[in-house]
């Protein structure tokens, strides 16, 4: 499905911005690695079930704006790097908390069965 999809960090992760959205839950997390190979992957907001034209599936996760593929090594490779990246200096002291829990909150839906439901509903999967 997303053969053309590479994510091989050269060491830990390391978070450098977090956007949220406005659009009932999109977070999407630019990070870099030790080589400063950027990647960003996005956690799409699962309120609205309804897919649009042009707009990323409900519920899905995004590799520098592609589809990452239900249950793939890809996706645990992701979901393991974010899991343990580290902090850039341009995210402050104080957001971190907050940004770590939106973080392990859009982890934890995608290793989640509810993740395999949010998929069906949206015609991803079967």
């Amino acid at each position: 499905m997303n053969e053309e999809l590479t994510f091989n960090p050269k060491g830990n992760l390391t978070i450098e911005d977090v956007k949220t959205w406005m659009d009932g839950g999109t977070v999407t997390v630019i990070t870099r690695d030790k080589e400063s190979n950027n990647f960003e992957i996005e956690f799409v907001q699962k309120v609205s079930l309804v897919r649009r034209d042009n707009l990323p599936c409900p519920g899905s996760l995004l590799l520098d704006r592609k589809e990452v593929e239900i249950r793939s090594e890809l996706e645990s490779k992701i979901i393991s790097s974010v899991k343990t990246a580290d902090w850039g200096q341009k995210i402050i002291e104080k957001e971190r908390g907050l940004f770590r829990q939106m973080i392990t909150d859009c982890v934890d839906f995608i290793t989640s069965d509810k993740y395999i439901e949010v998929s069906k509903k949206v015609g991803r999967i079967n």
